[in-house]
């Protein structure tokens, strides 16, 4: 079901609202969720609603694109499946044992969800929106004015807030991604780009041609964005991409050379030399094969993307 499909299906149908609170828990067996399941009031039930048909509206034709680790260009829409990530069912679950109504705190929870649901349907759509709690006033104060006075208050930490934004949504089979950060969080992706990242640069480490890469790699698994480049090459269609540059040490040199790389390639001992953290993003990019030059115009780029 597309973006379209599910607007059509909240415009035909009548459409209700559960709202959940969810905070991500670390125990034992792994990533779990704690929900929270507050009755809401019709109108806000209405404003929710409102929210999630405008969010289609806007989203519904823009470009859809495959799920990219190290991001996308404005107006565009990532998609993925719900079968690659286990905790989407985990999730689910705890969707249906949420905690009592009254025993939460609302500072410990991380998102929402918006679960669309249908009296005549088995259609369900979850919406997800990053959640707006007042920490940040902990140690100061929230207030209204009222008639000419200021009045300060009472109990900030028990208040929440959502705006107009959806972050991603999702239905048995698809998730249309609006927010790209937001879906990383909520899934906890970052924790399986580093491992898929180690399994990359241990690949690379086999070819025992790069002295320092004991360096290389702690300057690597430092930064979220070499993690989610050197994590994509882990995948079925750039399984073989990372040692490429490797292979042929005369080649890598010219591309070196090419792109003025300020890295050290010995040809007579097959081997390259890491100096320091300026080089790493290069030799991703080597890792990556982006760099690249394009067959009319002969303009030369790095792609660190792929």
């Amino acid at each position: 079901m597309d973006l379209k499909n599910m607007l059509e299906l909240m415009e035909k149908k009548e459409p209700r609202v559960n709202l959940f609170l969810v905070h991500k828990v670390n125990g034992k067996n792994g990533r779990s969720f704690s929900v929270a399941n507050p009755e809401i009031a019709s109108e806000f039930e209405k404003n929710l609603l409102d929210i999630i048909k405008n969010a289609l509206k806007v989203y519904q034709d823009m470009r859809v694109v495959p799920y990219n680790i190290t991001g996308c260009n404005d107006s565009i829409v990532e998609m993925s499946k719900v079968f690659e990530y286990t905790a989407v069912d985990s999730l689910k679950n705890s969707l249906k044992n949420p905690r009592q109504k009254f025993r939460f705190d609302t500072c410990r929870f991380d998102f929402f969800v918006y679960k669309v649901y249908f009296d005549d349907s088995d259609e369900e759509l979850f919406f997800f929106r990053k959640s707006k709690n007042f920490k940040t006033f902990q140690k100061g104060f929230v207030g209204k004015l009222f008639e000419g006075r200021f009045k300060k208050l009472a109990d900030t930490n028990k208040l929440l807030a959502t705006d107009e934004t959806i972050d991603f949504v999702l239905n048995d089979e698809d998730i249309y991604i609006f927010q790209h950060l937001s879906f990383e969080r909520v899934f906890d992706l970052n924790s399986e780009f580093s491992k898929q990242a180690k399994m990359v640069l241990d690949l690379v480490e086999g070819s025992s041609k790069i002295e320092g890469f004991d360096e290389l790699r702690k300057s690597a698994m430092e930064n979220g964005n070499y993690v989610k480049r050197l994590a994509k090459l882990n995948d079925g269609e750039n399984a073989n991409t990372a040692t490429l540059f490797l292979k042929d040490l005369s080649q890598t040199q010219k591309v070196i050379k090419e792109f003025n790389l300020d890295i050290e390639v010995d040809i007579t001992k097959n081997k390259m030399k890491f100096k320091d953290e300026s080089q790493t993003s290069s030799y991703i990019s080597l890792m990556q094969d982006a760099y690249y030059e394009t067959l009319i115009g002969k303009a030369k780029g790095i792609d660190e993307r792929r």
